[in-house]
């Protein structure tokens, strides 16, 4: 943590008046710079103690204001709600037709809608492929959909916090409209202090600070620590190379 220095106190003079203005200026002065140092603390530079203080005192904080304010809603006799909504929509839609094999489409969706809270960018993926009927009378069917979004804005209401969010549902199905692959809900969200990585409702990685969490990793070649280096050996074994 950086040092704060001050000056020394003026030296008064002049009238009772000007010795008093003198004065308040240095208090003022003396105010500012330990706002602006305080304000330089990260809490990870704090001590342990004083970290849980801040957290448990937030955390205090956060519930009497939730608290409050479902309790408002509940009560309410007059509830409110205004919203202005920009929506554009683009298509794009291919076709090709064969006699001998039978017919592809490809249609492209982009769905723009901007409110208040941000700019949801939805980008919807179609094709089909569709063969000729054989002498059984079966058809043979391929459909692929995909859709993704970016979605900047306030991505965390609880915490009221902005960034981007991009995500993508990625599904196939079979000639009976029946889903055989579906990557549903994987996403990735940037706020200014953390970088997220989802699968459906669970957080699965994410940066916060200088640290990486992650709940399983898998290291293909090599892992270094420090002046240390765990090297993956082609037997599967693991050596430790030390400098």
């Amino acid at each position: 943590m950086a040092e704060v220095f001050f000056d020394n106190p003026p030296a008064l003079n002049g009238t009772e008046k000007e010795q008093l203005l003198q004065l308040q200026r240095y208090l003022y002065a003396m105010s500012e710079k330990l706002n602006q140092s305080l304000m330089e603390i990260s809490i990870e530079q704090m001590a342990p103690e004083t970290k849980q203080a801040i957290t448990g005192a937030q955390a205090q904080a956060e519930n009497t204001v939730n608290s409050l304010k479902s309790m408002i809603v509940k009560t309410a006799s007059i509830i409110r709600h205004e919203m202005d909504v920009i929506t554009a929509q683009l298509r794009d839609e291919y076709q090709a037709l064969s006699d001998q094999f039978g017919a592809y489409e490809r249609n492209l969706t982009s769905e723009i809608t901007a409110t208040a809270e941000g700019i949801l960018q939805d980008y919807q993926y179609e094709e089909r492929v569709s063969g000729l009927e054989d002498e059984a009378g079966n058809t043979d069917v391929f459909i692929r959909r995909i859709n993704q979004y970016i979605f900047s804005g306030l991505i965390d209401e609880v915490n009221v916090k902005y960034g981007i969010a991009i995500g993508e549902n990625v599904t196939s199905y079979d000639a009976q409209g029946n889903p055989y692959l579906n990557n549903a809900q994987k996403m990735a969200t940037f706020t200014m202090d953390r970088l997220s990585f989802w699968q459906g409702e669970t957080e699965v990685a994410y940066f916060a600070s200088d640290t990486f969490y992650i709940r399983r990793g898998e290291v293909l070649n090599s892992l270094q620590m420090g002046n240390h280096t765990w090297n993956v050996m082609p037997d599967g074994s693991i050596g430790l190379v030390g400098n």
